[in-house]
């Protein structure tokens, strides 16, 4: 599991830190070229949008696969939004309740029906899958990225977190830098 996503060539950035990753439309490509006033051409290398926790966005040249590529295991929360199972803490049930209060403040509009809400290390991601959905998606998804075979089933956001931490644990530790002295 990679905890650094190259992205444009140059770039580094640290998985931890997206939120969710999406593929950019043409739709989306359009938009940019009218908010930027610039050709449509100049947005067509452009394949992802990534989200990081401070909900701000920046475009990249490769593609999902290519992100997966990179060693960084991608869960679909729904709606074509993909989220880094590493990432993953837990998956809430979203009632009908919690939508109502959101939409109270004025400050969301519910277009979808979302059925958990998924807490990461970026922030908390509404999803169109259920919790259940949500914690074996990243299961499969880190199993996947890692090559190693099941542990055990994973039925709660508690049995994921295991996952991931027996899988770092099995890493091991990453050396101190000796102290200046």
């Amino acid at each position: 599991m990679s905890k650094s996503l190259k992205i444009n060539g140059s770039t580094i950035l640290p998985v931890h830190n997206i939120r969710a990753i999406r593929p950019i439309t043409d739709e989306d490509r359009a938009r940019m070229a009218a908010k930027y006033e610039k050709p449509v051409e100049e947005f067509a290398s452009k394949k992802v949008s990534i989200e990081f926790a401070d909900k701000s966005n920046k475009t990249a040249d490769l593609s999902l696969d290519d992100v997966r590529a990179q060693g960084v295991a991608l869960v679909n929360v729904g709606n074509e939004r993909y989220v880094p199972a590493a990432n993953i803490r837990s998956a809430d049930p979203f009632s009908k309740e919690d939508a109502a209060k959101l939409k109270e403040g004025g400050d969301y509009t519910l277009t979808q029906t979302f059925r958990s809400r998924v807490d990461t290390t970026a922030g908390t991601v509404l999803s169109s899958a259920t919790p259940q959905q949500i914690i074996d998606r990243a299961a499969k998804a880190l199993e996947a990225g890692q090559g190693a075979k099941s542990t055990g089933v994973i039925k709660t956001a508690a049995d994921a977190q295991a996952a991931v931490e027996a899988q770092i644990a099995k890493k091991g530790a990453a050396p101190k830098a000796p102290a200046n002295g």
